[in-house]
Order: C-alpha cells, then sequence, then structure tokens
C-alpha cells in the first residue's frame, strides 16, 4: 500500500513537472545544442547543407583579437551595470523608503523608464546625445558652457558611460521597486528596537536593511548580469558599434557576424562561448553571494 502510494505521488510529481520541462527543453535545452551543433560548421545562414568543420571556429575564436576586444568591453559595461544597479536602486529605495509624502509619485517617475521599449529609450537618448540637435548640448550651450559639449556617441572615451547611462536611466526603477518590496518586509520591531538602542541611520542600513535584502541583491545582480552580457538592442539603435569597433558588446558581435557578413556557423560558436561564461560568471556571483549571507 504504501509503495503504491509513494508511486501515485511520484506519478502525480512528474506530470505536475512535465509542462515546465517541456517548455525549458524546447525553448533552452534544443537551441543550446542547436548553436553548438552550427558551431561545428561553416554555415552561412543562408545554405541548406551546412559543412561539418570540426573545432575550427573555436580555434578561430581563440586567435581573434576583436572578439577578445568585444568580450573585454562587455565585462566591462557588464560589471559596471553590475554596481550601478546594484548601489543607485538601493540607495534609492532606502530614500523612498524613508519619505513621507509624495512617495508613490517619485516612484512612479523613476519607473516609468522602464514601461517604455529599450529601443524607444535609446532612441530618445540617441537625440539627446546628438552633437549638434541634442538636448545636452543644447542645454550647455544655453547656459554658457559650450566647452563641455561633447559627441557623446562619437568619442571613443566617452561612448562605454553613453550606454551605461543609458542602461541604467531604463531600468533603475525597475531595480528600485524590488528593493522597496524587500524594505516592506522588515518588522517594525527591528527599526523600533535600533531607535531605542540609539543606532544611527547607517547602523541600520548596515545590520538591519542590507541583511534583510540579501534575497533581493542576488536577484537583482543576476538579472543586472544578464542584461549586461545581453546587450545588445541599444548598440543596434545607437552606435551600430562605433566609432569603429569601440562598443561591440557580444551580443552585437554575433549579430554582425552572422547577419551582416553571413557565418553563423562561427557566431553560433560565438554565442555557445558566451552563454558557457554567463553561465560560470553567474555561479560565482551566487556562490560569494551565499559566502556573504552566511557571514551576515
Amino acid at each position: 500500500m504504501l509503495k503504491r502510494s509513494t508511486l501515485q505521488h511520484s506519478t502525480g510529481s512528474i506530470l505536475l513537472c512535465g509542462p515546465a520541462i517541456a517548455l525549458y527543453t524546447a525553448f533552452f535545452v534544443l537551441p543550446t545544442l542547436l548553436g553548438f551543433t552550427y558551431g561545428l560548421t561553416n554555415w552561412s545562414g543562408w545554405s541548406k547543407d551546412p559543412r561539418y568543420i570540426g573545432l575550427d571556429n573555436f580555434r578561430e575564436l581563440i586567435a581573434d583579437d576583436r572578439f577578445f576586444a568585444t568580450l573585454q568591453f562587455t565585462l566591462f559595461e557588464t560589471a559596471m551595470i553590475v554596481v550601478g544597479y546594484t548601489v543607485l536602486s538601493l540607495v534609492l529605495a532606502v530614500l523612498l523608503d524613508r519619505m513621507q509624502v509624495m512617495k508613490g509619485l517619485v516612484r512612479g517617475l523613476f519607473f516609468y523608464p522602464f514601461i517604455l521599449s529599450i529601443l524607444v529609450s535609446a532612441l530618445l537618448f540617441q537625440y539627446m546625445a546628438n552633437y549638434r540637435t541634442g538636448a545636452i548640448n543644447t542645454l550647455l550651450r544655453s547656459i554658457g558652457l559650450d566647452s563641455l559639449a561633447q559627441d557623446w556617441m562619437g568619442d571613443p572615451e566617452l561612448v562605454p558611460y553613453f550606454i551605461l547611462a543609458l542602461v541604467l536611466w531604463h531600468g533603475l526603477g525597475f531595480y528600485t521597486t524590488i528593493y522597496l518590496a524587500g524594505l516592506q518586509t522588515i518588522p517594525g520591531e527591528q527599526y523600533e528596537a535600533a531607535e531605542i538602542d540609539g543606532a544611527s541611520p547607517w547602523t541600520v542600513f548596515r545590520h538591519i536593511q542590507i541583511p534583510s535584502l540579501i534575497p533581493q541583491i542576488k536577484t537583482n545582480s543576476v538579472i543586472a548580469l544578464i542584461t549586461g552580457i545581453n546587450l545588445f538592442p541599444q548598440i543596434l539603435v545607437t552606435t551600430q558599434g562605433g566609432p569603429g569597433y569601440r562598443t561591440f558588446t557580444a551580443g552585437y558581435y554575433i549579430y554582425w557576424l552572422g547577419s551582416e557578413n553571413d557565418r553563423q556557423g562561427y557566431a553560433s560558436a560565438i554565442a555557445f562561448v558566451v552563454f558557457v561564461l554567463l553561465v560560470l560568471v553567474a555561479a560565482i556571483q551566487a556562490t560569494l553571494l551565499q559566502r556573504r549571507e552566511t557571514e551576515l
């Protein structure tokens, strides 16, 4: 009787998980395997019979200076995005949580950019950054600061930070909302005890709010990491990888190879390597955060 009950329970669990497993396999496992398979061919994206070339694409990748420059830029942007979202949204959430009036209005203003599509946000930033007619330089010239007017998208030194500002502006409200939700779950008794003990705002932030927000920090960090590694539509709309190849991200390089150079096989090999890199970085990040949570 016990065996039959256990079997029925196991069968029910499999049936419940079946649709999720099927969707995960169809939209994640199979595309990953298919991408790796195409990475072993010279497929142009148009030919019906791609030729198997073994690991030639991966050997070429090791000697591809442009790929490593692209990877370096992608990792730089990703690190800045993760740090930027973590610090700015956390500070903003704490400030909003302490506000007594107009909290909803201010929160809505910060969340509004996230409602817009990434493409619309990128077009707005492109318009604002135009050297001749953009809002940024027009404002600087109108107040007599002509010397500060810059070609924000044409200067190789400035354009990485322009892309960073675009990404942070678009998603800041989303990450802030997650932290706000976490702050609202902290029991009021903890704040009352801290007030009785004479704890400063910094002490409350460090010893009460930060430890309580570790789950939200984990979630936001992983989402920000994926956002950085997959940085593509912002580049496509604003700089198209320029000036030169300065803003080629991994995603844009894969697109450029596959769509504009008919090298889908090589692009698939790079996509697989980037996927493996993303998994490794995410695993390291999760381990470090878990260790930090244990220490707290």
